[in-house]
């Protein structure tokens, strides 16, 4: 009897405890929905045809759509990268809203505070974002995930100073024909909770976008851990800057390879390096532009991520 009266109590705290942690909203793209753009949005998710540039989204380009090649359930989300204009318009979807201008530079995806259907309340600290995928990308081309926990407003690129987390990734520019899981840990540089997420997910590379590559998404979830921070993204390795270097130096000795790329807010690699666990590597960045970049670290089909701005 006491042996069953701890095992309700025991379950009775693990579905608390599920039901605790916030998820994210229409995560396996099941159901979607018309807004009034010629082809339906996933729920809960928003495309570059309903931007808060009015005028220019009867011209945007279809740039997502259901598939029924699914992980799991009946649908998955497919993002394309389409050449308008002489301009390659990146698929990409958000929580958020996209601010589309016919300068790709002048683009960027931002939580609207000012409007419910743009922005997801979102209090916790989760570990890392997981979720599956499968890419079919052109020639030097990459599909992109970013998570960002914050504090009121936040763009992505522009005005990152609210920042508590982000979660970024690069996928291989290779083909990828079955469902493959990704893990990215958050990077926390807040001991703060946050307010909202914004994500990201696209097809290609930012504003270096190569036209034709597609990719799939689905079930996406936050994962929780104890702490809530993933101590090992945290301890293996450190990036700082020291004058006119950044210095990243891994504090794991042996001898497997790792690649670390700078990346800036719009997903462009400014530099990649190769070098060996316990190795310290230098990169001269006077003449980078000041601001947020985030330094990736791939090693042993893992990727690591710190954020740091450059002065």
């Amino acid at each position: 009897m006491i042996k069953n009266l701890l095992a309700v109590i025991f379950f009775s705290v693990l579905s608390i405890s599920l039901i605790a942690q916030q998820q994210i909203n229409n995560p396996g793209f099941e159901t979607w929905e018309d807004v009034g753009v010629g082809v339906d949005e996933p729920t809960h998710w928003n495309s570059i045809k309903t931007s808060d540039n009015t005028l220019l989204n009867p011209a945007a380009p279809i740039v997502w759509g259901k598939d029924s090649d699914a992980h799991s359930g009946q649908f998955s989300l497919k993002l394309w990268n389409v050449a308008t204009f002489g301009i390659v318009a990146t698929g990409t979807i958000t929580n958020g809203q996209t601010h589309s201008d016919l300068n790709p530079n002048n683009g960027y995806v931002f939580t609207n505070l000012d409007n419910d259907n743009f922005h997801t309340a979102f209090n916790q600290r989760p570990d890392s974002i997981v979720g599956w995928y499968k890419a079919n990308p052109s020639a030097g081309d990459f599909g992109t995930v970013k998570f960002a926990l914050h504090k009121g407003y936040l763009s992505l690129p522009g005005d990152e100073t609210n920042i508590i987390a982000l979660a970024y990734d690069e996928f291989p520019s290779a083909v990828v024909n079955t469902w493959t899981r990704f893990s990215i840990p958050f990077d926390y540089v807040s001991e703060e909770n946050p307010e909202y997420f914004l994500s990201i997910l696209t097809a290609g590379n930012g504003v270096n976008a190569v036209a034709g590559s597609e990719i799939w998404y689905d079930d996406l979830a936050f994962v929780y851990n104890p702490s809530n921070i993933n101590e090992e993204s945290i301890h293996y390795f450190q990036a700082y800057q020291q004058n006119n270097e950044l210095v990243i130096q891994t504090e794991k000795a042996g001898n497997l390879p790792f690649v670390v790329n700078l990346v800036s807010m719009n997903g462009q690699t400014v530099a990649s390096q190769n070098g060996f666990n316990g190795q310290t590597i230098r990169e001269n960045i006077s003449n980078y532009k000041p601001g947020l970049y985030i330094v990736v670290l791939h090693v042993n089909n893992q990727f690591y991520t710190r954020k740091i701005i450059l002065k």
